[in-house]
């Protein structure tokens, strides 16, 4: 792309010898007179990688470019299927009788079994290893000695290998209970949720235990005396689930998903011969799912225009199978369509130059039932994941494809004090592309508003055309812009340059291939007014 930013920086500098000269001279003898400066200012080549970026293209043996784009859609992880809220359990205990009993220091003086059950919705777990998670134990205590309290988890090993947890509060009444509060790390847990006789979902046995502290001189208990104690789970991250993740459905979107394809081109329209995308789902959850697809946009928010995809996905569901559990991990169940010219107007989708898909879908889980019996998992790193891939053979028709760049001018002197008043441009150009081209020239603000044209005269005729459709020789011309003295003056206040290049194919008849040997050259000369000791 032809750099502007260069054009008054090198004229400028060809000036240098002749400030220096004037600066020699006394103050109070200050001739003005005026120089023309001719001089070559920057020579740029545009190619099809200045049009897109290098990476999505690809050349076959005679040089015909083919745009390859790859772009991840959306990602449903297991914060959408699986999640387990906070959740606490209270264990009471008071003494069954009245009248007082004497304990001995270290005696148990209670033992209670129990069974919780973790409220999952529709969800039921079978097996569930944390990756994060943490228990809070707080113990109230009425009686008066140091307690011991112990919860055992018969169906639960912590990272350590136990299933024991404890801990001690400190000797209270009932009018002043005694208090304390533990809290134990739960990452790399392994819950079995079948309950005491493996037939159950959800749930968790627990044996709860209280001992007087052994080193304590005991206690008299009333009925008036009690221990609690309260186990909270918290922040609880699966690594491995497993269990009938229920009959449900899950909405995705409305949401957007950004592409990069058309970034450099700025207004314009595109006609190609044809396109192909290929969309992947790849399914890393042991679940059976069913997707419908509600909307699937192409979204050009330059334009503001949306192009709907018209293709069999659109009318009836996608099936996805379950993912494969190792044991130690998974394999992704994959499902793959390709829609081209032929099923669907993906070229229309793809003419539209979105910078944005737009989609919107729901996803229902085991839509025939507990099919596996209870067996279905997720890992902490299962996911569902789409992308595509988008094919464009460069075969095209094209009508005002602009490419737009910005630059600011480095010029001699300060806004208050400068000898530069106005200049010509002149824009040899040769080129190599089947493209008519118009370049144009603005001034602008910071916020990109147009201050003034820069009207270019003439225009870039395109490459003629062989027998085969390709260019025979590249085709050479010569335009001209003015910059008036305001113009100049403009520039001198924080503005800057704004470039556009113009392309549209040189015939509307047929789509023309585009080599990645295309080239289009800019050089451009200048000749420029300079007072020398006039207002700086």
């Amino acid at each position: 792309m032809v750099n502007v930013t260069t054009l008054v920086r090198v004229a400028s500098r060809l000036l240098v010898a002749t400030l220096l000269f004037t600066a020699c001279r006394k103050e109070g003898d200050r001739p003005r007179w005026d120089v023309d400066v001719l001089a070559p200012l920057v020579t740029s080549t545009l190619t099809i990688r200045d049009l897109v970026a290098d990476s999505l293209i690809t050349a076959d043996s005679e040089g015909a470019v083919t745009l390859i784009y790859r772009s991840d859609l959306f990602t449903v992880d297991l914060d959408t299927l699986l999640s387990a809220p906070d959740t606490s359990f209270i264990y009471p205990y008071a003494l069954p009788v009245t009248g007082p009993l004497n304990f001995p220091p270290g005696i148990n003086f209670f033992s209670q079994n129990d069974v919780q059950r973790f409220d999952l919705g529709d969800v039921a777990l079978r097996r569930l290893v944390l990756r994060e998670g943490r228990l809070d134990l707080r113990m109230k205590n009425m009686v008066a000695s140091a307690v011991i309290g112990q919860l055992e988890l018969p169906g639960v090993v912590l990272a350590n290998g136990s299933s024991l947890l404890s801990t001690t509060v400190g000797a209270g009444s009932p009018q002043s209970p005694a208090y304390s509060t533990d809290m134990r790390d739960l990452a790399g847990s392994s819950f079995d949720l079948r309950g005491p006789q493996f037939n159950q979902v959800n749930t968790i046995q627990t044996i709860l235990g209280a001992q007087l502290d052994p080193n304590g001189q005991g206690a008299t208990v009333t009925d008036q005396d009690s221990v609690i104690l309260e186990a909270k789970y918290s922040g609880l991250v699966p690594q491995y689930a497993k269990g009938y993740f229920g009959a449900r459905t899950v909405e995705v979107g409305p949401d957007v998903s950004d592409l990069g394809l058309f970034n450099s081109i700025i207004a314009g329209t595109l006609d190609l011969d044809e396109a192909t995308l290929r969309l992947r789902v790849e399914n890393g959850i042991g679940v059976d799912i069913q997707v419908a697809m509600r909307s699937f946009q192409a979204v050009n928010t330059r334009t503001g225009v949306t192009v709907d995809l018209t293709h069999a996905i659109m009318n009836g569901p996608i099936n996805l199978n379950r993912a494969l559990d190792l044991g130690n991990g998974f394999v992704p169940s994959i499902y793959q369509n390709t829609l081209n010219n032929a099923n669907s107007n993906i070229d229309q989708f793809i003419e539209n130059m979105p910078d944005q898909v737009s989609y919107a879908m729901d996803m229902r889980l085991n839509p025939l039932g507990d099919v596996s019996s209870g067996n279905d998992f997720l890992y902490y790193e299962s996911k569902i994941k789409a992308s595509l891939e988008l094919e464009v053979p460069l075969r095209i028709r094209a009508q005002g494809l602009t490419l737009e760049t910005f630059s600011t001018p480095d010029l001699p002197g300060t806004a208050e004090g400068h000898g530069l008043r106005e200049g010509t441009l002149k824009l040899f150009t040769t080129n190599g592309f089947p493209l008519v081209g118009q370049f144009q020239l603005a001034i602008v603000d910071a916020a990109g508003n147009v201050l003034s044209e820069v009207p270019v005269q003439g225009i870039i005729p395109a490459g003629p055309l062989g027998a085969n459709g390709l260019v025979t020789s590249p085709a050479s011309s010569v335009l001209t812009a003015y910059l008036a003295p305001h113009q100049v003056d403009l520039l001198y206040q924080g503005t800057r340059l704004r470039s556009r290049v113009v392309l549209s194919t040189s015939t509307q008849s047929m789509h023309l291939r585009i080599l990645d040997t295309y080239a289009l050259q800019v050089q451009i000369t200048g000749s420029f007014n300079y007072v020398v000791n006039g207002d700086e």
